[in-house]
């Protein structure tokens, strides 16, 4: 495995808890282009690869045990995506690293659609800066179900449930559906049984509709979707042990050779 790790991040930001493990794969000639997150320029590098067809790995929050500063002793989990900024493919993968997740059964009534929009650096990178407003009118004229907005939780220059005024779970309780652009809150609402509609590049995508305004439910198998993102996240402990170099050589024979 060769890395070409973009090391723009201040010294106090939680992108090295994942970027420094990775350093023993770096690479600067021969590495394909990885970041944490979109910010910082990583932007215009993950733009650069798509637009030259190269390949790239990007990392960032995970789909679950995600970072949390107030216990700054536990290990946690760091998403790891090849081309894209989230896995939804599916592979054929044991359920070893997921098996504490319940993946709640289906529902089928609620009081109102959830919107839950990605950041706007993800509308952006997708080539929809304005996908909240458009997507809320477009549903505003589909439905006359009440429409909740829940944007990503942002206080005191970080951003993340530790930070959310509303617990997700209170948001998930009356939800009929769930309608996200890319984020993370798709995955949650999947396991949480709420049918969901996203975009394609979403990791929830191999399991919920991504056309959006069909507002047509799906209610799909599960467990080899989970299975799959409980091997796109992974700890340093994990990095550092090289598991985790191991596993994507396997997935990924052709980016990793």
């Amino acid at each position: 495995m060769k890395l070409k790790l973009s090391k723009n991040h201040l010294p106090t930001s939680k992108a090295w808890q994942v970027l420094t493990p990775l350093e023993k794969y770096y690479d600067e000639v021969d590495g394909i282009d990885t970041v944490w997150g979109l910010g910082v320029q990583n932007s215009i590098i993950v733009q650069n690869a798509v637009n030259q067809d190269r390949n790239w790995l990007f990392t960032d929050m995970p789909y679950w045990n995600r970072y949390d500063p107030s216990r700054p002793n536990d290990e946690f989990h760091w998403r790891t995506c090849v081309n894209n900024i989230h896995c939804n493919n599916v592979f054929n993968l044991p359920n070893d690293r997921c098996k504490h997740i319940e993946l709640k059964e289906w529902t089928t009534d609620g009081e109102y659609i959830l919107v839950a929009p990605s950041s706007s650096g993800i509308h952006n990178l997708l080539g929809t800066p304005n996908w909240t407003k458009e997507t809320v009118a477009k549903l505003q004229t589909l439905t006359d179900l009440p429409i909740k907005i829940r944007n990503k939780p942002r206080k005191n220059g970080t951003s993340g449930p530790h930070v959310a005024d509303v617990h997700l779970q209170e948001d998930f309780s009356k939800a009929k559906f769930v309608v996200t652009s890319c984020s993370i809150v798709g995955v949650e609402s999947v396991i949480a049984g709420i049918p969901t509609f996203c975009e394609p590049q979403a990791a929830c995508a191999p399991v919920s509709n991504t056309d959006i305004f069909s507002l047509k439910p799906k209610y799909p198998d599960r467990q080899m979707w989970l299975n799959t993102l409980s091997y796109h996240q992974w700890t340093p402990r994990e990095i550092d042990s090289g598991r985790f170099a191991s596993e994507f050589k396997q997935l990924y024979p052709e980016v990793f050779k």
